[in-house]
This record gives structure tokens, C-alpha cells and sequence, in this order.
């Protein structure tokens, strides 16, 4: 059976990557109208284009900048996101936590690279008689956008999604087999929409288990069980929320009758992909997974 997949059009995707460098370039010219790098040259004296900054300046700056990102971004790896105790419910300050720690070691990333690409191309965008401060600020400009659409398509913190929800799996008792048997996912609500999230769209993360006679799933907050009697529809959607979906991949969802006769729909998340290509490929495979539970007598064209 041929799986139907709701993606975005187009128009759509194309349009997200736009929004994303819109708002990037916003945030670079808010920052620089409020320190006063468009106005007062003086302000960012030794960076000026007047000066024709020294390299050493710049290279002082990059290596700040790279130290910040790589300390942050490893401090954070080893505390587990400043998170210490996997034996109670984690997840919620988890994204609030690494949501914040993200924008300091990408605006620092980007800033090293923005830094370093200056040294040599400055100068050459002085010989053309430049305005200043295009000539300074065009190759941190640029870097900025660049690094920050290399960061929303590799996912730096994949390592660290995986560990915790292992840890949080272990801290609930789930021994090695049983956890290596299952699929690390996350899950979240359809009928929410999830452009008001600032953080993480997944609403919880855990294990599931696709057993012949059932769905089983041990979260952070979350634990079900779905029979294939239970379960109403199947299908495989993208969400305008995530920016996932902007590069081609949906998510399936299953909606259920409860045992009150309640209607509840869910959407899984593949959890831990290093890129967006390979977060595409473990939904669909997730997605073939659950059709194959969900309609166990159909055959695949």
C-alpha cells in the first residue's frame, strides 16, 4: 500500500527558508541599530572600516566567540542540559533550557566564522568604495545566514537527545534489551498547533514499542497502549510548525477512540537525526512501520 503524504507545497517550503533569513537579517539590523554599529563608528572602534581593522582584532574576536560556542555547547552536553535527575518528569525545562543554550552556541558559531571570513575579504570590499559599514558587516552578514541554515539542517544536539531519553528510560526501569528493541520517538498533539511553541514541538519523548497486537509507549510524562481495534484513522502529514516539514517530511498520526469513547489524535516524531535529510528518512520508515501495524493484511506496492 502506497502511503499518502501530506507534504507542504512548495510555494510553502520555499517561502519558510525566506522567513527564516528575513528574521535572521531582522535580528543582525536590531542589534546593530541598538549597539550602534550603523550609526557610531566610534562605538565599535578597532573594527571600523575607517581603521581598516587588524587582523588581530578580528581573530581576537573569532576565537572569543568560538571559545563561548564550544564551551557551551560541551558544558551542556556533559550536564545533560543542566538536568541531574532523570527520576522525575524532565523534559518540559529540558527545552526551555536547551532552547536558550542553542541561540548562544549558534550566534557564536556564527559569529567565529563571521569573524574569521572578514580578515581576508574586508579589506577587498574596501578597494570598491564601500559605505561604511557594509565592508565589515557584509561578511559577518552573510556568515550569520550561512551558518545558521548549515544549523537548521545539521541537528548539533542529536547526541544529547538520544543520551537523555536513554536516561530517563533507564531512571524508569527499562532494562537494555527491552530499550534497544523499541524506537526512541517523541509524540505531540495534531489538533495543536505548534507555531505557538517557541521550543521543541514534540509535547513529550520517549520509547515505542510496535508489538503485533499493540502500540506501547513509556515518555517522560506519557505512557499508552493502543490497540489496532482502537485506532480510527492513519496518516501521514507535515506540520507548518516544524521546520522539519519545510524539507519534504510529515509525520504520521493516528487517531483513537479512548475507552470513554473520546476521539484523540497523536503525532509521532522520529527523535535523534543528525540532519533533516536523515530526520525524513526515519519518519517515513516510522511511518511504514506503523502502516504495516495498522493495516497488517495490506501489501506494498
Amino acid at each position: 500500500m502506497q502511503l499518502e503524504n501530506k507534504k507542504l507545497s512548495v510555494f510553502k517550503r520555499v517561502g519558510g527558508f525566506l522567513l527564516i533569513i528575513i528574521v535572521l537579517l531582522g535580528f543582525f539590523f536590531l542589534g546593530g541599530k541598538l549597539t550602534g554599529l550603523f550609526t557610531s563608528h566610534e562605538r565599535v572602534q578597532g573594527l571600523s572600516c575607517a581603521t581598516e581593522p587588524s587582523a588581530n582584532v578580528a581573530f581576537t574576536a573569532a576565537f572569543g566567540a568560538l571559545f563561548v560556542a564550544v564551551a557551551g555547547y560541551a558544558v551542556t552536553f556533559l550536564t545533560n542540559c543542566f538536568t541531574f535527575d532523570f527520576s522525575r518528569p524532565f523534559f518540559a525545562s529540558f527545552k526551555k533550557k536547551l532552547y536558550l543554550i542553542n541561540i548562544v552556541v549558534s550566534l557564536g558559531l556564527s559569529l567565529a566564522v563571521g569573524f574569521f571570513v572578514s580578515v581576508p575579504v574586508t579589506p577587498i570590499l574596501v578597494r570598491f568604495n564601500l559605505p561604511e559599514p557594509l565592508p565589515f558587516i557584509t561578511p559577518i552578514l552573510v556568515s550569520l545566514i550561512g551558518v545558521q541554515l548549515i544549523l537548521v539542517w545539521i541537528n548539533i544536539w542529536s547526541p544529547l537527545n538520544r543520551a537523555i531519553v536513554r536516561k530517563r528510560a533507564t531512571a524508569l526501569e527499562i532494562d537494555p534489551i527491552s530499550l534497544g528493541k523499541g524506537t526512541l520517538v517523541g509524540v505531540s498533539d495534531p489538533d495543536k498547533s505548534s507555531f505557538k511553541k517557541l521550543t521543541l514541538v514534540e509535547d513529550d519523548v520517549g520509547v515505542l514499542w510496535i508489538e503485533p497486537a499493540q502500540l506501547v509507549y513509556k515518555g517522560d510524562t506519557e505512557d499508552f497502549e493502543l490497540k489496532r481495534d482502537n485506532i480510527i484513522s492513519f496518516e501521514c502529514k507535515a506540520d507548518a510548525g516544524s521546520v522539519a516539514s519545510y524539507a519534504g517530511a510529515v509525520y504520521p498520526i493516528l487517531r483513537y477512540r479512548n475507552t470513554d469513547g473520546s476521539e484523540q489524535s497523536i503525532r509521532f516524531h522520529a527523535w535523534g537525526s543528525w540532519t533533516l535529510g536523515g530526520l525524513s528518512k526515519s519518519l517515513k520508515l516510522l511511518s511504514l512501520k506503523l502502516e504495516s501495524w495498522h493495516s497488517p493484511d495490506t501489501e506494498e506496492l
